[in-house]
């Protein structure tokens, strides 16, 4: 099965489209070598302009040469520049490294153990934030409430410290789904669909657990 099958259908990318052959050796031309993951994705998807325009978003590195870091490679940048996701240049030689994020390029932490895994996690997030159906709004939620959201629904993936260290875990199925942002004791909510009726059904399932921010 494909890994990324559930992101194509979320932001129905229904012809994907990927970078050239061209454009991406004109990035290893700038920042070597790219682990076999993240150029496969490049390469199969990364040019599709429905994982484009979200909330955050999916960069090719030599396009944002401002962002290039000596150590690491960009490949995701926050909506306003303040954090970045990438791999380091010294795990180029593993097919599925790790991903590291910063908010200054002062101190680069762990957030996920695989690019696949960051990538699929990422994309369920943007979409809890971007998809159409949304209450346009953000919750905080409760520790007990929480446990209602991951009783209702299955998890799909997380990561960790992104923007200033919010650890992330996303839920949801079919064409919903919710992500949870916890920093200390804080827990932020948001969700979305793609779709009216796993909207609607999201909705009522969350109808008694909301505060609005």
């Amino acid at each position: 099965m494909n890994k990324y099958e559930d992101i194509l259908k979320l932001f129905k990318v229904s012809l994907p489209v990927g970078y050239s052959e061209e454009e991406i050796a004109g990035v290893k031309a700038e920042v070597g070598a790219l682990p076999f993951e993240l150029e496969s994705f490049f390469l199969k998807y990364g040019a599709s302009k429905e994982i484009h325009g979200l909330q955050d978003e999916l960069i090719l590195p030599n396009r944002y040469k401002s962002l290039l870091k000596s150590d690491y490679i960009v490949f995701f940048n926050e909506n306003q520049g303040v954090c970045q996701a990438a791999v380091k240049k010294s795990d180029v030689h593993l097919p599925d490294p790790p991903v590291y994020t910063s908010v200054d390029d002062s101190e680069w932490k762990l957030s996920s153990l695989h690019v696949s895994e960051f990538l699929c996690a990422m994309f369920d997030y943007q979409a809890s934030i971007c998809l159409a159906f949304n209450p346009e709004a953000f919750y905080f939620i409760t520790p007990e409430e929480k446990e209602k959201i991951e009783q209702m629904f299955p998890k799909l993936g997380s990561f960790e410290n992104w923007l200033y260290d919010w650890n992330i875990t996303v839920y949801g199925k079919n064409g919903g789904r919710i992500a949870l942002m916890e920093n200390g004791g804080d827990i932020q909510m948001n969700y979305a669909a793609n779709n009216e009726q796993d909207y609607s059904q999201m909705r009522k399932a969350l109808e008694n657990i909301e505060v609005a921010i």
